[in-house]
């Protein structure tokens, strides 16, 4: 089984989920970020993998998708069906297996929002990622910025692909892996993945509205990266 850390929301699903939503980390820098690389996804049928509390799963449906969403924490899975109501097929299931629900071929978009950094390897899920688009389907994801694990927790070898313990404010603590970019990219690559496009976001001035220390901080530091990629000829 592939190491993951996704079970560091084990008994803090609903707990997150009331921060989630208006935090600016993810309202006003994330989110703006992810949504404008997303491509027109009226009628598509797109899997939301790793669901958490449904923001991202009630935008698609907002926006005329079929949706399947997916989470390894049943409390994420249970919050998000009760957000979508009966609108969307809502599962529980884990990326470092494969996506046995899935049918080769099946989605137009895979939408992966800050998910990622919990797995330590990446190829069996981009694989899986891979066989469940269609041909030029599209992979959009986010993730922990590479230089912001580095210079944050002061790691001496950049290359490394290696566990961190972070301790959130009002959260406790949480387990993630860092990587280097070029872990990222190659990985993307020998999974048969072309990266279309690569964003290192900008706060909103939303975000400098609500907490303009964080503004300033993200302004200079990026905090996320999102990669949007197209399923190629493995």
């Amino acid at each position: 089984m592939t190491e993951h850390t996704g079970r560091s929301y084990e008994g803090k699903a609903r707990e997150y989920a009331r921060k989630v939503d208006t935090s600016p980390y993810n309202a006003y820098y994330e989110r703006p970020a992810v949504v404008s690389l997303l491509p027109d996804v009226e009628n598509a049928n797109v899997l939301d993998a790793g669901c958490g509390s449904g923001w991202y799963a009630e935008y698609l449906l907002d926006h005329g998708a079929i949706v399947t969403a997916i989470d390894l924490n049943a409390d994420f899975v249970a919050l998000t069906e009760a957000r979508v109501e009966q609108r969307a097929k809502v599962l529980q299931a884990d990326l470092s297996q494969p996506l046995d629900f899935a049918a080769d071929g099946e989605f137009d978009v895979v939408l992966c929002p800050l998910v990622m950094h919990y797995l330590k390897d990446w190829k069996p899920p981009l694989r899986e990622f891979h066989r469940v688009l269609k041909s030029r389907g599209v992979l959009l994801f986010s993730t922990h910025h590479p230089a912001m694990d580095w210079k944050l927790f002061n790691r001496e070898d950049y290359f490394a692909v290696e566990l961190l313990e972070d301790d959130w404010k009002d959260f406790g603590k949480v387990t993630y892996y860092r990587r280097p970019l070029t872990a990222i990219s190659s990985d993307l690559a020998s999974s048969g993945f072309l990266i279309e496009r690569l964003l290192e976001p900008q706060p909103t001035d939303e975000f400098r509205q609500v907490h303009p220390n964080g503004y300033a901080r993200l302004s200079k530091n990026p905090w996320f990266i999102v990669i949007r990629a197209i399923k190629g000829p493995k």
